[in-house]
This record gives C-alpha cells, structure tokens and sequence, in this order.
C-alpha cells in the first residue's frame, strides 16, 4: 500500500535536540514502528527552507540591509533641501591624493565626459601601503557610469580588494536599477545613487546607495557640522562640512559654494586617511 500523504506525515517523527530536554524520554513517548531522527536546534531552520522551496537571500544582501538600518538610525539626516544632481562637466574633473600619515599612498580621480545628451562618469581608486618593501595594503577600483538627465543608466566596475577581484554590473531596466554581482542580482530604486556619488552632496541625502564595489546596496549617514574656510592650493575657500557614515568608512568631507567635493577624511579599515585636492 502506498501512503497518502497524510499517513506519511502520520509515520514520520523529528525530535528537536534542545538543553535541558531528556532524548530517552522522548523517544519512549514515539509508538512503535514509527520512524524518528534527532535534529539539532538549528537545523529546523534549514528543514523549513527546504520545504517552503524559497529562494535563498545573499547573505551579504541581509547584513547590508541590517546596516543600512543601523546606520541610518545612528544620526540624524541632513537637514538642508534636496539637492538636485547636476552633472558636473570637465572642468569639474576631481583628482585627490590619498595620504596617510602625511604621505601619498595613492589618488582617487573622478573624470566626466559628455556625449549624446549622456554623462559619463569614471571613477578611479589606487591605493598602496608598502613598510620595508612589503605591500601591506594594497587596493584598486575602476568603475564606469552612465548618467542621462540625472538618472544613473549603468554602471561597470572592477575592484581588487584583498587579493580578490569583484565585479559589478548595472543598468536601469522598467522596475528600477538592477545590479548584478558575485551576491547575485539585486533591483534598487531607479534613483539611486553609487558609492562614488561623492562628487555630489545629493549622495549625503540617500539612505541607502548601490555598492559600486561589492553589489548590492549600503546604508548611508551624514548631517552638517558647520560652514568652515579652508585652504585648497594655498587659497582660502569657503565650504560646508558634513560627517559621512558608510558600513565601509566614517569620516568628514567638503563641498564648496558650486557643490563641489573639495576634502575628504576618513577612517577606513582602522586606518586615518585624508584627500587632498591636486589644483
């Protein structure tokens, strides 16, 4: 006889192995002739997955999201108007060394092109820490993105972090952006922003932005401190500065009067680095 599917949920029993509970006990409680396994305590949780047949969620994509959340509730947001994007043209062109300790470890440029009624943003990081000719850190991100009317169209981008290279993808489709990456694919709001939108202060009112490195998305923070003059090239120039707060880095950074990135500190990986605007 074959059994219903009733009368095989009838004949199968899990015991779930908790502290405190006696395994003995509880199989003498079992009729005869009924099968039974002893599970663990975290294992109904992978037998409830199998049986719903959901598609799993990256892990990454849950840990971002947490971030997102914690960071975003750990400062208030900024409190100025919404700023419009504008896309900034060539002469806009930021190139930052990247000192630590006083000493040039790299640069970080962001270059724009027109063409086509289209934007072109290219975004380039090296960074490299040697102590007696050993590398001790060493990292590179190229990324690409395509804007048109302030909206971001796609994205492509390589990063070596680590020893390992990392890929992401990007381009707006009906229901959003979707970004593809080692995570898997992930649809963000057709709005959004990147990790490299710092060339704009519209970055510091997102709570959240697509991970031009690593996929998916991260939380951001920020609030104004304080309208400051500070000293770019050996001139005088007046700029705002707000805290900045990623899963990836904390820190400071400036915009002058046009909304143009002018300064950077940061602490990232325990480290303090500054960006310093080459005239």
């Amino acid at each position: 006889m074959i059994p219903s599917a009733s009368t095989a949920r009838s004949t199968n029993k899990i015991i779930m192995e908790v502290p405190g509970i006696d395994l003995d006990q509880e199989r003498d409680k079992i009729p005869t002739g009924v099968e039974h396994r002893v599970v663990s305590a975290a294992e109904p949780a992978r037998l409830n997955h199998r049986i719903r047949r959901r598609k799993p969620v990256p892990r990454r994509g849950l840990l971002m999201a947490g971030l997102a959340g914690a960071v975003s509730c750990a400062f208030p947001r900024v409190t100025h108007a919404a700023t419009a994007i504008v896309l900034p043209t060539a002469t806009s062109n930021r190139r930052f060394s990247v000192l630590y300790k006083g000493d040039r470890i790299g640069a970080h440029t962001v270059l724009y092109s027109s063409a086509t009624g289209e934007t072109r943003v290219d975004t380039e990081i090296h960074l490299l820490v040697k102590v007696a000719f050993f590398t001790v850190f060493a990292f590179s991100h190229r990324s690409q993105e395509t804007w048109r009317a302030g909206r971001l169209m796609s994205l492509n981008s390589e990063t070596v972090e680590h020893g390992e290279t990392l890929h992401v993808e990007g381009a707006a489709i009906p229901q959003g952006f979707r970004v593809v990456s080692k995570g898997g694919p992930f649809i963000a709001s057709a709005a959004t922003l990147t990790s490299n939108s710092l060339w704009t202060p519209a970055v510091l009112e997102q709570e959240t932005v697509v991970d031009a490195q690593h996929g998916g998305v991260i939380g951001v923070s920020a609030r104004k401190l304080a309208d400051e003059q500070i000293v770019i090239g050996g001139r005088q120039v007046r700029a705002t500065r707000y805290t900045l707060i990623t899963p990836y880095l904390a820190g400071s950074i400036w915009y002058d009067e046009e909304n143009l990135w002018v300064r950077g500190e940061f602490e990232r990986d325990g480290s303090k680095i500054q960006y310093q605007l080459d005239i």
